[in-house]
């Protein structure tokens, strides 16, 4: 489930981290990568349990109706029938990956506020009440609900990423990355009936791109700065922050030591990485310096693959 658009992404951020305090311990560096993306995985199954952890707020609900001398039976009624709906039925009853979480121990229990924030949440919306409306809800309405309340009530939901990050500095920041893979495999889940625990590599590849990627810019690092910089004539040298100048190291070093990625992928990855974590003006200079030097290099025979999609295609 791990992209290798995620991979630099959170390999930029552990470099960054690393070379601003001058810490060079590479095994380090690695590990906490691969902890970072093992992360990002837990999360991905944390959110997955959420229509099962919805449940017993709706069924609270109905208890505290029941409780009271003259009870709301609309109130019921509407709490019933988000807690019988099936696709947190088909989560619920999924043993394998309740299971598979539980020995993770990943789990909404102590996450009870935001839980409560997000169906109140749910509740008041639109979409929600359209749900309520049906007399029978099917499982194509219970994904429909909850592709709203993925897509709708978690990115920027200050409680649930407050929460989130308490219980684990990457979580707020992978929320988004999270929320958008789930709501690429909801209809598939509710085809399949079940959650297939999510492998955090697809390819062994992909861990060896991680690995070598971050082992890479750590050794050279020096040597690529010191090349960014060579191409930095053109530009305001004073408005380059040292963010800049890694970002274009990681794409120099990317483009010498994996062969089978075009230069277009390795440009465009790194020129997005610039437009979010780096400064406005960023990816204007990324693009161009790094687009400049691996010209060169593959003039020079440095690099040998094609230059298809490079700015002045030659």
């Amino acid at each position: 489930m791990i992209s290798r658009t995620l991979i630099r992404i959170k390999a930029f951020k552990e470099l960054y981290s690393r070379i601003t305090t001058e810490n060079t311990d590479i095994q380090a560096a690695e590990k906490e990568l691969l902890l970072s993306l093992e992360k990002t995985r837990q999360l991905y199954c944390l959110m997955c349990l959420l229509p099962s952890a919805l449940v017993p707020v709706a069924e609270d609900k109905i208890s505290q109706q029941n409780r009271k001398f003259k009870p709301d039976f609309n109130v019921i009624e509407i709490n019933r029938k988000f807690a019988s709906n099936p696709f947190s039925a088909l989560v619920r009853a999924d043993a394998v990956f309740n299971n598979h979480c539980t020995n993770m121990g990943i789990g909404w229990s102590e996450l009870e506020t935001p839980l409560k924030s997000i169906y109140s949440a749910m509740v008041s919306s639109d979409f929600f009440k359209e749900y309520v409306e049906k007399e029978s809800p099917s499982m194509e309405d219970s994904v429909k609900l909850f592709r709203h309340i993925y897509s709708e009530l978690l990115s920027g939901n200050s409680i649930l990423e407050d929460a989130l990050e308490g219980e684990c500095i990457w979580w707020a920041d992978d929320l988004d990355y999270v929320l958008e893979a789930i709501l690429k495999n909801l209809s598939q889940i509710s085809r399949a009936g079940h959650i297939d625990p999510p492998v955090l590599f697809a390819k062994k590849e992909d861990e060896t791109f991680a690995r070598k990627l971050v082992g890479r810019v750590m050794v050279e690092y020096d040597d690529l700065a010191e090349t960014v910089s060579s191409y930095m004539s053109n530009w305001d040298v004073s408005r380059v922050v040292q963010s800049d100048i890694l970002i274009v190291s990681m794409g120099v070093a990317e483009a010498e030591a994996f062969s089978n990625i075009p230069f277009k992928v390795t440009i465009d990855e790194y020129v997005d990485i610039a437009k979010h974590y780096s400064t406005p003006k960023s990816y204007s200079f990324v693009n161009g310096v790094l687009n400049a030097i691996l010209k060169d290099m593959h003039s020079q025979g440095k690099i040998t693959k094609d230059p298809i999609g490079m700015v002045g295609g030659f």
